[in-house]
């Protein structure tokens, strides 16, 4: 039996049917959040918690260590549960990172459990005030020409900005996600989130890709490094 359907099984997840429309519809219990499905990512040693209804009003969540869960109940519950390694959230799914020390098939009831037991609605995310800022008009004015005069604030923004368009929405897909830490005169730092901080694609694949693409994007002398 394949994971899951083992999670099927044993927590009885509903699967998501389509309506005549091809509209997604699951069943919801208002006021609580529920698991409608678990899903598997590139990162073997991550899942997505899929939720039935939207979980954070805007930006993203992320939770490294019982220290970042602060006075957050369901980080800190989750911590509580040997080999968690990170726990990030993000419009309507809770994504579980896990030290490859652990199987999930001894800890996915108990995550699924913290989650609907202490998951409450973020009205905001770690990155909200950059959410607000309409990246559009930082990349129509963008001439690449010009990256290395910009001052720091303006090298951020157009690094965010093509991250927003090009890189995050596929990360998002996989239940990961990424956040630009410093620019550094040709160097720009990154740091995963979600599924994709130990996915082994993450360090090769990923980030030569995002390399490449910042490197057209901007210039050839352009290094991404992953912190």
């Amino acid at each position: 039996m394949g994971l899951l359907a083992w999670v099927q099984k044993q927590f009885g997840i509903p699967l998501a049917t389509e309506n005549e429309k091809g509209q997604v519809s699951v069943p919801s219990t208002e006021g609580q959040f529920k698991v409608l499905r678990i899903q598997p990512t590139p990162n073997p040693d991550a899942f997505q918690f899929i939720l039935n209804g939207k979980v954070i009003e805007s930006g993203t969540k992320t939770f490294d260590s019982q220290d970042d869960a602060g006075d957050d109940l369901m980080a800190k519950t989750l911590f509580d549960i040997f080999g968690m390694q990170s726990v990030y959230v993000k419009e309507n799914f809770v994504t579980i990172t896990k030290s490859n020390v652990v199987g999930w098939h001894t800890i996915m009831e108990k995550i699924g459990a913290a989650i609907e037991a202490h998951l409450r609605f973020y009205e905001h995310g770690d990155e909200a005030e950059k959410d607000d800022k309409d990246v559009h008009p930082v990349l129509e004015d963008f001439n690449k020409e010009d990256f290395f005069g910009y001052n720091d604030e303006r090298k951020t923004e157009v690094i965010n900005a093509l991250l927003d368009v090009a890189i995050r929405p596929a990360l998002a897909n996989d239940g990961g996600g990424i956040n630009l830490l410093s620019v550094e005169d040709k160097t720009i730092k990154v740091h995963y989130q979600g599924a994709c901080g130990s996915c082994p694609s993450s360090t090769t694949g990923t980030l030569q890709y995002i390399e490449q693409f910042l490197k057209e994007a901007i210039h050839s002398d352009i290094e991404v490094q992953a912190n």
